[in-house]
């Protein structure tokens, strides 16, 4: 990739509070090819402001926007504070990475409607609501990235809530390429395997079924993630829309 491929770009990367996680790592990758970075995050304070001054000693102007991902206004308020943190009518590159999980150890029937709300809320609505706050203000070159997630194809008794709203996710990226493509707007997912953060499954009995369909027997880094979804993000990637991208070392179906 050309060095500074986003240099003057708006980037808007959601649930990046965590300096470990994928959302941090994207939005550095973004940065480190000149793109200026707003991130969300929803309480983690301390450390969204850790990750801007990273983002900020890259030479591009960066902000942290406390929003909550699953509340009706969540897409107005993160795309109206972004534009004016930077003074732009402009935005870029989206990505959708705000996400939350319900573990159900006891299967469907322990599934509540506060737990479907909750979920659905912050990984389904809160993204369709973001991308149509934002639309307004993204030109021919945008990108809209959805993180999804290898439980919505593999599946996992204990993950139905989180493993559905990811596959709705992905369902969204696909209904939508079809209405931006003609604008030269392109919308895709990333779908992680098992990844080394916050959230590792590592020693759960849902990542040992995930290692034994890996090709690549390891947790991925947040970085692999990352990369994968800056170049999805890039302007190489202008023929690419309405694509699943699993970044999972590899994952089989059983």
């Amino acid at each position: 990739m050309a060095s500074q491929s986003l240099k003057g770009k708006v980037a808007i990367v959601t649930g990046a509070g965590k300096p470990n996680g994928i959302g941090a790592a994207s939005a550095i990758a973004f940065a480190e090819q000149g793109a200026n970075v707003a991130i969300q995050y929803n309480s983690s304070a301390g450390p969204a402001e850790e990750t801007v001054a990273k983002l900020k000693s890259l030479g591009v102007k960066a902000v942290a926007i406390q929003a909550d991902a699953g509340a009706a206004n969540f897409g107005k308020v993160l795309v109206d504070a972004t534009l004016k943190a930077f003074n732009t009518n402009t935005i870029d590159i989206l990505v959708n990475n705000a996400g939350t999980a319900v573990v159900n150890g006891e299967g469907i029937s322990s599934v509540g409607f506060e737990d479907w709300d909750a979920v659905f809320h912050v990984n389904v609505r809160g993204p369709f609501l973001l991308i149509q706050a934002a639309l307004p203000y993204m030109k021919a070159g945008g990108r809209i990235v959805n993180v999804g997630s290898v439980i919505a194809r593999l599946g996992s008794g204990m993950l139905p809530v989180y493993g559905a709203s990811k596959g709705a996710l992905t369902a969204l990226s696909v209904a939508l390429s079809d209405e931006l493509g003609p604008k030269g707007i392109t919308i895709n997912t990333v779908a992680p395997g098992p990844i080394k953060t916050d959230l590792s499954m590592e020693g759960s009995p849902i990542g040992a079924r995930l290692r034994n369909n890996q090709h690549i027997k390891r947790e991925g880094t947040a970085q692999e993630v990352a990369e994968s979804i800056l170049f999805i993000a890039s302007p190489g990637a202008s023929y690419i829309t309405g694509q699943l991208l699993g970044v999972d070392g590899g994952i089989s179906f059983p």
